[in-house]
């Protein structure tokens, strides 16, 4: 392969992973029994240099991603909101057994709103938000409440909701 198709191959790719283009294009054209495994390695390779120079992306432990300065403005909205008095969680996900029970049951005994910020198909933006903003509402909520509150909250929520269904 000429140095000015390597060249060309790897125009638009970030600097840190140009490098790699070359080695992995010179093997396609060598074996190409082997393309389908190539190709696959190569967007493996493309795909962790994409992840590695994008820096506002994170994982949670659970590896689900989120935008890092999402999550900073979300911590920044919570303290705001509990310097203005305001205790809120923010829910989402798919919708729970009592959800409705649920909210009204933190409103009338703890005062906690449940502010409902997507369904149960989240963008890295939105979940960094709820992410950081909820870090900081459930350590003033445990500190506030008890470390169950929620937990028993929603147990009562649910015990509600089937008590309706009979």
């Amino acid at each position: 392969m000429a140095e000015s198709e390597r060249q060309e191959l790897g125009n638009g790719l970030e600097s840190g992973c140009h490098s790699l283009l070359p080695t992995v294009a010179d093997l396609v054209l060598v074996r190409p029994m082997t393309r389908r495994i190539l190709f696959a390695a190569l967007s493996a390779i493309l795909a962790g240099c994409h992840a590695r120079d994008n820096s506002d992306f994170a994982y949670t432990s659970s590896h689900i991603p989120y935008s890092k300065s999402a999550y900073q403005a979300g911590r920044l909205d919570a303290e705001a909101d509990l310097r203005a008095g305001r205790l809120v969680l923010e829910d989402y996900g798919f919708p729970r057994k009592g959800q409705a029970e649920y909210a009204q049951i933190l409103q009338q005994r703890h005062h906690i709103e449940l502010r409902r910020v997507a369904s149960d198909i989240l963008d890295p933006m939105t979940y960094g938000h709820a992410f950081g903003y909820n870090v900081v509402s459930r350590a003033e909520i445990k500190r506030r409440f008890g470390d169950n509150v929620l937990k028993n909250a929603e147990a009562d929520a649910a015990k509600h909701y089937d008590e309706q269904l009979k």
